[in-house]
C-alpha cells in the first residue's frame, strides 16, 4: 500500500479503497479506519506505517466530536505525540525503534497460545463468521453488512432512532473545547506533528471533514454547541495555514448541504438504507464515492457536487 484512510468507523463504513480516483492515480489505498479511536490513536497507528512502507498520501478525516470533552480539562504540560509509547508497534512515534516491541510481542503470543479464553473466543469468532457479521476486505474497508441486515429487519427509522437516543443521552451534559485557559485539545498539537513528519517524508495529506445527517446538527444546535463547534473550525483552519507550503489540502464536508437533509421513513417501512446515510452519524460508501470526487477532482476529472476546499 502507499496510502491511507485515517479516522474512526465513519471512514471505516464510508470511504472505500476501491474509488476508481484512486487507482486511476496509482493510488493502492489501506483504509485504517479505527471504530472508537481517539485522534492520536489513529496517528500512532498510522505512523508505525510510515515508518515501514512508502506512503505517498493520506487521507486523514477529522470529526468536532473528538475534540471536545464532557469534563473541564487542563490541557497545560499535556505530553505530545511523539512521546507516546505504544509497546505492540515496532516503531515508536518519533520513529525510533520501540526497544519494547519483542518483548511484547513474545508476551501477546504466550497469553494467546496458554488462554482458555483466547481459545474460546476464536472458536466463537469463527463460528459466527456468515453473511451478515461485521467485516473488513482486504484493503480494511467495512461493507457495513450488520447495517445492511439492520435495516432490512427493522427498516432505516429503527437505526436513526436509536442513534438518536444514544447521541441525545450522550450530549445532554455540558461538553467544553478548550480549558480553562483557553487552551486547544491537545489533538490539535498532535495533528501538527503529524503533517511535520508528513511534510519530511514527501506525503500529501488529504485533511477533510465528515458529513452528518441534519438531526445530528439539530440535536448540537439544541444543546448549544454550534457556536464551539464554528471555534473548532476556524481552529482547523489556523492549524492548516501554518502548513502553508507543503502538500497539505482541507476539505469540509461537514457544511449544509441537500444531502444531508435526505427524508427518515417512517416506523416499520422497511425500504431500504437511506441513499447517503446509514444513521445519523455514519455516512454510506455512496456519499463517500462523492466525497472522493471531490477531493480528486483535479487530478480524476470529477465533479464537485459536495464539500468545500479550504486550503
Amino acid at each position: 500500500h502507499n496510502a491511507l484512510i485515517l479516522g474512526n468507523s465513519r471512514v471505516e463504513l464510508g470511504i472505500s479503497p476501491s474509488h476508481h480516483c484512486f487507482t486511476k492515480n496509482g493510488l493502492d489505498v489501506y483504509n485504517l479506519g479505527i471504530p472508537g479511536a481517539d485522534v492520536r490513536t489513529q496517528l500512532a497507528y498510522a505512523l508505525n506505517i510510515v515508518y515501514q512502507q512508502p506512503i505517498q498520501t493520506v487521507f486523514l478525516s477529522v470529526d468536532f466530536t473528538d475534540f471536545i470533552s464532557p469534563e473541564p480539562q487542563n490541557y497545560q504540560g499535556s505530553p505530545s505525540l511523539l512521546s507516546q509509547r505504544l509497546g505492540e508497534f515496532r516503531d515508536m512515534t518519533s520513529g525510533k525503534p520501540n526497544p519494547e516491541f519483542y518483548k511484547v510481542f513474545f508476551l501477546d503470543h504466550l497469553k494467546a497460545l496458554f488462554s482458555l479464553n483466547a481459545l474460546v473466543a476464536s472458536v466463537r469468532t469463527i463460528a459466527l463468521q456468515g453473511r451478515v457479521s461485521p467485516d473488513r476486505d482486504e484493503a480494511g474497508f467495512n461493507p457495513a453488512r450488520d447495517f445492511e441486515e439492520a435495516v432490512r429487519v427493522e427498516g432505516p427509522r429503527a437505526l436513526f432512532d436509536q442513534k438518536m437516543f444514544d447521541l441525545q443521552k450522550k450530549y445532554s451534559a455540558a461538553w467544553n473545547f478548550r480549558d480553562a485557559s483557553g487552551r486547544l485539545e491537545p489533538a490539535f498539537e498532535d495533528i501538527h506533528e503529524f503533517l511535520v513528519i508528513a511534510a519530511k517524508q514527501g506525503i500529501t495529506v488529504y485533511l477533510f471533514t465528515n458529513p452528518f445527517h441534519e438531526q445530528f446538527w439539530h440535536l448540537l444546535q439544541s444543546q448549544g454547541l454550534m457556536p464551539v463547534y464554528a471555534d473548532w473550525m476556524r481552529s482547523m483552519e489556523d492549524l492548516v495555514r501554518k502548513h502553508e507550503g507543503a502538500s497539505v489540502i482541507f476539505w469540509d464536508f461537514s457544511g449544509d448541504s441537500s444531502f444531508i437533509h435526505e427524508a427518515i421513513p417512517d416506523e416499520g417501512v422497511r425500504s431500504g438504507p437511506l441513499q447517503w446515510f446509514w444513521e445519523p452519524a455514519h455516512y454510506r460508501q455512496q456519499l463517500g464515492d462523492i466525497m472522493v470526487n471531490a477531493m480528486l477532482s483535479d487530478r480524476c476529472e470529477t465533479e464537485v457536487a459536495f464539500g468545500r476546499r479550504v486550503f
